[in-house]
């Protein structure tokens, strides 16, 4: 049996696993696994555990560096969403090693977080990297439910956790 990390020459060929990634003339395989859905978290639920301080709690806002003038959740950590989806995983890796795998639960969030937008789709890949990586115990996943945008409009007023342009919160297209 393969640990879900061993690395492989690319001449060997594993029935019942997937292409990770490439790697100097390596594949890493993983087990292949259904991808569940990753649970939500409303923006009421995220204020409680950002007024209550939580030391566990990291908020990873995926948006581009652009999109962030728009406005952030205060002591946010920044892993745009083409990180999660290129193929040389080390830029992903540095940011689950140095901060990400710190926390006990990490809130992703993009601009809306509709199923199949990016916030969802980077937690999903999160999961799975931290699954790979071996990462034990692995943080809990959420996704923010309705994004940033649903977040501001109930709580922008709230400088306190919220960092915003002179105008106030703008919703930017996407």
């Amino acid at each position: 049996m393969i640990s879900l990390t061993k690395k492989l020459p690319l001449s060997n060929v594993i029935q019942g696993f997937w292409l990770n990634s490439y790697q100097k003339g390596h594949i890493a395989f993983t087990r292949s696994v259904a991808s569940e859905p990753i649970p939500e978290i409303d923006s009421d639920e995220l204020v409680k555990q950002l007024d209550a301080k939580n030391p566990g709690l990291l908020v990873l806002d995926v948006r581009s560096p652009e999109e962030l003038a728009s406005g952030t959740i205060r002591g946010f950590y920044n892993v745009p969403t083409p990180v999660f989806k290129q193929a040389d995983t080390g830029p992903l890796d540095r940011a689950i090693h140095e901060r990400i795998k710190h926390a006990k639960e990490v809130v992703v969030h993009c601009l809306f977080c509709s199923p199949g937008k990016r916030g969802p789709t980077a937690a999903s890949a999160l999961q799975q990297r931290l699954q790979v990586l071996g990462i034990t115990p692995a943080p809990a996943v959420r996704v923010l439910k309705g994004g940033i945008d649903a977040f501001m409009a109930k709580h922008a007023g709230r400088s306190d956790l919220v960092t915003l342009p002179a105008g106030g919160w703008k919703v930017q297209a996407h």
